[in-house]
């Protein structure tokens, strides 16, 4: 399975941004927080590594082939991403949501910023 280029920025992008808002929480709040805001932006960018995954399988050009394509990848990174917040919260009892919800609306951010631009 090949990741396209665009894709590999795009994921690159969304890491430094979970690194940047993580050591930022971590300088102006504590642990706990630090940790909690690189679990949200770890959602983001692994659900787009997900989605990236499963979109370029489809090495066709047919307008269906890759309707499809997508469709099967938004379901899985939804899925994905059902599955990632309900492991952090079920088996980290100390998170703080605000950063958590925060670094990962950041790495969605980055996400459809460059889809604007791509």
């Amino acid at each position: 399975m090949v990741v396209s280029s665009t894709a590999c920025r795009v994921i690159l992008i969304q890491l430094a941004v979970t690194v940047v808002v993580a050591a930022g929480t971590l300088m102006y709040l504590n642990m706990i927080a630090a940790m909690s805001a690189f679990m949200g932006g770890a959602v983001g960018f692994l659900t787009t590594l997900v989605y990236a995954k499963k979109m370029y399988t489809a090495s066709d050009s047919d307008p269906k082939k890759i309707i499809t394509a997508h469709y099967r990848a938004e379901a899985y990174k939804l899925i994905f991403t059902i599955l990632l917040f309900s492991l952090i919260f079920t088996q980290f009892k100390e998170t703080h949501a605000p950063s958590l919800f925060g670094a990962y609306i950041a790495t969605l951010l980055v996400y459809w910023v460059a889809l604007i631009f791509v």
